[in-house]
């Protein structure tokens, strides 16, 4: 008995022998792992490379993953960065000491100017005219949000969006007013604020500090302003539409008493619940919106004034800086497949961002259906000609006038300045900045 033991055993040594010779070292698959799957090691053949990005959520995991499995030649490896756009650049300005840089990452828009001056962009270009790369399937507007003063493409559209007028249809109908004819001009969402205004409830919410003076540019702007002066020596915000665009906000808060002085992040909340009955935000809210709110909600155009309405768009771009040449032909993989038709699609329904792709929004299986079952999608695209970049503040300090400018739009909603003294002292610290 003990002989016919000391047999068995000894078969089952073997055979454990056999298996962990087969598999490796470590028993765990090791070099002869599948490449594409994500849960096995990176055999030598596979180029791996990191993608830095700020997008909350398991939108970017699950597309990172589709692009892992169908294909056995790079793995990427998502890296989730909070604090939004800056986070993501103040990231990256930290691992600039050591010189080690994710290999794709998401720029806001607003941050173009920096990136290309200050970082060791690798072109899209460069591949673009190696491969002749149609991009005649991409929106014009969305391209340019991605090129350089020299009108060149150093990075590809993924993530667009414009500010848009979510509102609650149901308190319009308790207001009195039609849901189905929602307000188009600032005279309007200001007299709609006011009768929504009641029982404790706010009519309206500008999402003000929302990243890089996003709204603040769009007030400005479709008041006739601008935000540089066009010698670009000069911020071009201190001026009469300047002026307009804060007082408009500031009329709201302390005058009307129809919006609350809260953070984004107060507001939202507060605009899900039934608290405020008109949000002026992203596009990108879209999605968070829908799945926690529990009203009609419907969207509508930003407001215009005498006829004018400039949205710039918000979102970001994927940028390369991978060194080496293998790494940099693996992010341009990536990045192809990351702003294909199906990938945009799976980013706009997901978050509430647009599609980049003509076909995609044109297709009934990707955007066509969608846009059919929820309409509060749509409008974004109607305001696309209305669409302008992101305006980048030119030198290595530019990206300070933010806050500069976000501090002193405070300082006025607070009325600890007049809106007069607010906009100059804002365009007087950025001057000093810019030269």
């Amino acid at each position: 008995m003990k002989k016919q033991m000391k047999v068995c055993l000894l078969a089952v040594i073997m055979l454990l022998t056999a298996v962990l010779s087969a598999c490796g070292k470590d028993g765990q698959g090791g070099a002869a792992a599948d490449s594409g799957n994500t849960n096995g090691a990176v055999s030598e053949d596979v180029v791996e490379i990191e993608f830095l990005h700020q997008h909350s959520g398991d939108i970017i995991d699950r597309l990172v993953e589709k692009y892992n499995q169908s294909q056995d030649k790079v793995r990427v490896k998502p890296t989730f960065v909070q604090g939004s756009y800056e986070g993501v650049i103040e990231k990256i300005q930290t691992q600039a000491a050591s010189g080690k840089f994710p290999d794709v990452f998401t720029n806001g828009f607003v941050y173009n100017r920096f990136a290309i001056d200050t970082l060791p962009v690798v072109p899209a270009y460069t591949f673009i005219d190696k491969e002749k790369t149609d991009l005649s399937d991409f929106f014009p507007s969305m391209l340019n949000l991605g090129k350089g003063d020299d009108g060149k493409q150093y990075m590809m559209p993924f993530a667009v969006s414009t500010p848009l007028l979510y509102y609650n249809a149901d308190h319009f109908k308790e207001a009195g007013l039609d849901p189905n004819q929602p307000p188009t001009t600032w005279e309007e969402v200001r007299d709609a604020a006011k009768k929504l205004t009641k029982d404790g409830r706010y009519g309206i919410f500008f999402d003000y500090q929302i990243t890089g003076n996003w709204l603040y540019q769009a007030m400005t702007e479709t008041a006739g302003g601008q935000m540089m002066s066009k010698d670009l020596k000069s911020v071009g915000f201190d001026s009469d539409a300047g002026r307009k665009a804060l007082q408009y906000w500031v009329d709201l808060v302390n005058q009307d008493k129809s919006m609350p002085n809260l953070d984004s992040k107060q507001a939202s909340q507060s605009f899900q619940s039934g608290g405020i009955s008109m949000y002026v935000t992203t596009t990108a809210a879209l999605t968070g919106f829908r799945k926690q709110s529990q009203f009609d909600l419907r969207t509508a155009l930003f407001p215009s004034v005498n006829g004018n309405r400039t949205v710039p768009a918000g979102g970001n771009n994927l940028v390369i800086l991978a060194k080496d040449p293998k790494k940099q032909e693996a992010a341009w993989d990536f990045v192809k497949y990351a702003t294909s038709p199906e990938a945009t699609t799976m980013i706009a329904q997901e978050i509430g961002y647009m599609v980049t792709r003509k076909s995609a929004l044109d297709n009934p299986e990707m955007m066509g259906n969608f846009l059919k079952e929820v309409p509060a999608a749509e409008v974004t695209y109607n305001q696309v000609d209305n669409m302008v970049p992101w305006y980048n503040f030119p030198g290595t300090s530019g990206s300070k006038v933010y806050k500069i400018v976000q501090d002193n739009i405070q300082a006025a909603l607070l009325q600890q300045k007049s809106v007069d003294q607010a906009v100059k002292d804002a365009a007087n610290e950025a001057n000093a900045l810019l030269k």
